[in-house]
């Protein structure tokens, strides 16, 4: 339940502190005091969208705080884990709006978004006003009070799952079926082009080798002219080098007996004389081995142009590309080949999640028809108490196919007046019925849905009399189960309250504020008896307040 609040520098109100108890307290006020105005701070903490426009004093900033006990709602913790949030109770949400409309969110100091503010907020304060009877018109509305009723949110949450992979199954199906059609018309191409690949025959160390033998066979009079030239050079005739060599080795040789340079000298042209001598054996078997083969060259030729054009064609830059383009056409043309099969599987995987979804959403079904008549029977008996005795209430209930809320489509129809067939919420013109059914529903479902608190704004509109009595001993009753704050104009109601909040404007100051002072004792009289009698006439309705304030809180 929410336990404090407080409210800096929004709108009329500098600065306020409620304290809040359980049961029913009761906000009364002049029109216009600002009553509103808690309603807009409260709503801010439950992730509406904030304004720069509504700060008392523009250069400072705006901050809501709520502190909230939630140590009876264990399905709260599990929202909070759910959204990563650290839970602790009591709990508190801050809001802080600055001068430039930027707004910051923080559930017990740590930041959040507003999204998840949202999904906190709607679980932990419901709030219902005048205005919001256009939700009763909603077409999910007559299903949210079926299912409060029937308690069938775990249905739903099981609908829901079989729901979504039967949408993720039929989309899977849609999709195959999509690519079967577009990859039909590419097929051949796709064919061909893995035909042209597959029979290149195609080596990832080819293509450099093929460059090099090429080369050579295009330049191979001149390689050969090389060749003999240098095999003559290092051959082991008189005028070659190695000869040279040989006479270097006999004058190092003599040398080295004097100076140990020298022998150093001998060493190393030891070493170059044998590789020398290798070289040249090598040589001489290239030059005698080396021949011009024009027809092998042809062939080498034809094979790297080859590889040149599928390199151009398929716009990659090695033969390794193309061998991975190769492989990946084999497997399109497989998976195309598989289609069939694929479908196939895919529409018998849709059948199956298609044949779970409609079990749950029959379960679901059927668990919402059985609550229908007891629903009816009890709003029917809470409207003929809140003075609508006439009032006829049926349900328009058909079935459609499978959507996110299931296969039904249900309409709680309403007539305050006898002999008049019931109609949809919009076509019900009064807006004290609708209030009172509005009210009736909440009664209904108070117990059935384990929410801290409801604020009810003005509910009791076009009411007055025993009925209003009546709505305060409902009231009552609802807030055993719930903290529930009510804002009135009626002193029936206000003297039901276990608690009285009085909103007023002071206009002491530069600019007018508004303010909230809890009455007790005789301040709580004096103001229930103001608001049946006004300034003048109050003194002597006092002691018939009294005794209405006692009879709502005789045990």
């Amino acid at each position: 339940m929410l336990k404090q609040l407080h409210i800096q520098n929004y709108a009329l109100i500098d600065s306020v502190n409620l304290s809040l108890s359980d049961g029913l307290s009761v906000i009364t006020g002049e029109t216009g005091a600002g009553k509103s105005i808690l309603l807009g701070a409260i709503a801010l903490l439950m992730g509406a969208r904030a304004d720069g426009k509504s700060l008392y004093d523009p250069e400072k900033k705006c901050i809501i705080e709520g502190t909230f006990a939630l140590s009876n709602y264990p399905h709260i913790r599990q929202l909070f884990e759910t959204e990563g949030l650290d839970f602790e109770d009591p709990c508190i949400i801050r809001r802080e709006i600055n001068p430039q409309g930027k707004s910051r969110t923080f559930v017990n100091d740590s930041p959040v978004t507003l999204d998840s503010l949202r999904k906190i907020g709607q679980e932990l304060i419901d709030v219902h006003s005048q205005q919001d009877t256009w939700w009763m018109a909603h077409p999910d509305f007559s299903l949210e009070i079926v299912d409060s009723f029937a308690q069938n949110q775990s249905l739903k949450n099981s609908y829901t799952l079989t729901f979504q992979a039967f949408i993720q199954a039929q989309e899977h199906v849609d999709n195959l079926v999509k690519q079967a059609a577009s990859g039909i018309q590419g097929l051949d191409f796709m064919q061909f082009q893995f035909q042209e690949l597959d029979t290149a025959q195609l080596r990832i160390d080819e293509y450099e080798g093929l460059e090099v033998a090429v080369e050579k066979g295009e330049n191979a009079e001149q390689i050969h002219e090389k060749l003999a030239g240098l095999a003559n050079l290092l051959s082991l005739d008189e005028i070659s080098m190695g000869q040279q060599m040989r006479m270097a080795l006999q004058h190092t040789q003599a040398l080295s007996k004097w100076d140990p340079t020298y022998e150093d000298w001998k060493a190393r042209l030891d070493s170059i004389w044998i590789e020398l001598k290798d070289l040249s054996n090598e040589v001489e078997r290239e030059a005698e081995d080396f021949q011009s083969d024009p027809a092998s060259l042809q062939r080498q030729q034809q094979r790297l142009d080859l590889l040149n054009r599928l390199l151009q064609k398929y716009q990659v830059t090695d033969i390794a590309s193309l061998i991975e383009l190769r492989n990946q056409l084999d497997d399109q043309i497989a998976s195309f080949a598989n289609m069939d099969e694929s479908i196939a599987k895919a529409k018998e995987s849709l059948a199956n999640a298609q044949a779970q979804a409609e079990k749950a959403a029959a379960q679901l079904s059927k668990s919402r028809n059985e609550v229908l008549e007891n629903i009816v029977s009890q709003l029917r008996d809470s409207l003929s108490s809140l003075g609508i005795p006439n009032a006829t209430l049926a349900w328009e209930n058909t079935q459609r196919e499978m959507r996110a809320n299931g296969i039904d489509k249900i309409q709680l129809l309403f007539s305050a007046n006898k002999g008049l067939s019931p109609k949809p919420f919009k076509q019900v013109a009064s807006g004290g019925e609708l209030s009172r059914l509005m009210l009736s529903i909440k009664h209904l479902l108070a117990q059935k849905r384990a929410l801290p608190t409801l604020i009810l704004d003005e509910i009791d509109t076009g009411v007055s009399g025993e009925i209003a009595i009546k709505i305060g001993q409902m009231l009552t009753q609802m807030s055993q189960g719930h903290q529930l704050i009510a804002i009135t104009h009626l002193p029936q109601i206000a003297a039901a309250g276990s608690s009285h909040w009085y909103v007023y404007k002071d206009h002491a100051g530069e600019k007018t504020v508004s303010s909230l002072r809890e009455l007790k004792g005789e301040e709580r009289v004096d103001e229930i008896a103001k608001m049946i009698g006004g300034q003048q006439g109050y003194v002597e309705l006092k002691d018939n307040v009294r005794k209405l304030i006692q009879a709502n809180h005789v045990e």
